[in-house]
């Protein structure tokens, strides 16, 4: 009776590790002048993950170069974190946080590929995060509290559209991104609880904060 559990467990694993592509799109025509863009993965189980980034069209906008940095202005260390808008980026959950930021000028919208594993050992999961904000990230637009226009709990599982949270920012005109599957998807998983996300998105902020605070 060994040999079947055995057997069930990996392919268990390896169905949790495979990686899922999306395509996220924002309306960035109400915003005016630079603007930054912020990626953060956190970690808190013993699962390994990561989230890769590409495929960035801007419409008619574009990238502010040599503006990108991995320390969040040296308040980490940068670890698990890489790339640049024009080409792409790579976020792994080497330390507790990878955050990668970098300034562009908006076009009409911003599109992008997000492509990530989601494996999970249980207790906290990782969470994958979007967040824009203006040139010198005074403000980061949302109607969420974490400042976050994106947020994805990677607690195992199939990933489907409906995994991501979104939120629009009202008071500065965007609506929510759009979230769509890039080939064929999984069947619809569920939205990750209120409360993890809370938690997870209020510790990313709060490590934002301090970090720019001191930039």
């Amino acid at each position: 009776m060994k040999l079947p559990i055995l057997t069930a467990s990996f392919v268990f694993v390896a169905t949790a590790a495979a990686a899922s592509s999306f395509q996220v799109t924002l309306d960035t025509s109400p915003l005016i002048g630079p603007q930054t863009i912020g990626f953060a993965l956190s970690n808190f189980d013993s699962a390994s993950n990561s989230v890769s980034l590409s495929a960035f069209d801007f419409y008619l906008g574009s990238v502010v170069s040599g503006s990108q940095d991995c320390t969040i202005g040296g308040s980490i260390s940068g670890t698990g974190c890489g790339g640049d808008l024009s080409t792409a980026i790579t976020l792994e959950d080497a330390e507790p946080f990878a955050f990668f930021t970098q300034q562009f000028n908006p076009g009409s919208s911003l599109s992008f590929t997000v492509t990530t594993t989601n494996s999970f050992s249980g207790d906290i999961p990782d969470a994958f995060g979007m967040f824009v904000c203006d040139g010198n990230v005074v403000t980061c637009y949302s109607d969420d509290p974490s400042g976050a226009m994106l947020l994805l709990d990677l607690s195992g599982g199939p990933l489907s559209p409906t995994s991501f949270v979104t939120f629009a920012a009202t008071e500065h005109g965007l609506s929510a991104p759009v979230v769509t599957a890039v080939g064929p998807g999984p069947d619809p998983a569920p939205v990750p609880e209120p409360g993890t996300l809370l938690l997870l998105s209020g510790g990313l902020i709060v490590m934002v904060r301090r970090g720019w605070q001191k930039s």
